[in-house]
């Protein structure tokens, strides 16, 4: 009798602590795919911020320092230009990425698949969070990525493990004194 109350008193042990280790698994899982999710992120915003700040200010086609607002992309009209390649790789303004479909994006040596999508809109300086419906010379553009493979292995927290990230562009000329 005593030897069977140890047995089962091993076995609810050792499934316990088999089920922290496999809880464990899932957590680190789902931390290392937040940590990778932020670096997609953080890659493509850098790359939009390489480009020019609007399909009227590209310094293929303007000179001269742009002091008109009116002349840049209506916010309608944010997103490629009829023109552009769809691949986000040959965009040439930072508003090219609005509204496109979801990237599907493999890191190297991964065998994890993320979805990124953007939006990218007009703001006024001193009120960063509201969209405007007229040209400013600032743009801000949101940027989600979350795991598509392997997907979350709890449904309820897919949307809570977006990685949502946020930066500014603005166009002003700089007057060195």
């Amino acid at each position: 009798m005593l030897t069977i109350a140890a047995l089962a008193l091993l076995s609810v042990i050792t499934m316990r602590y088999y089920s922290s280790v496999g809880n464990t698994a899932v957590n680190l899982s789902e931390t290392t795919g937040g940590f990778t999710a932020t670096t997609i992120a953080t890659s493509f915003i850098e790359r939009a911020q390489n480009l020019a700040f609007d399909h009227y200010t590209d310094t293929m086609r303007q000179s001269s320092v742009l002091k008109n607002k009116s002349l840049l992309t209506t916010p309608i009209l944010l997103g490629r230009e009829v023109t552009d390649d769809t691949d986000y790789a040959y965009f040439d303004d930072f508003d090219d990425f609005n509204n496109i479909a979801p990237i599907e994006y493999t890191p190297p040596d991964s065998t994890e698949r993320y979805a990124v999508t953007f939006r990218v809109y007009y703001v006024e300086p001193s009120n960063i969070n509201t969209a405007v419906d007229h040209q400013t010379f600032l743009k801000r553009m949101d940027v989600m990525v979350w795991r598509t493979i392997p997907p979350p292995s709890d449904t309820t927290r897919s949307k809570a493990d977006t990685a949502r990230m946020t930066t500014f562009y603005g166009y002003y000329k700089f007057n060195p004194i």
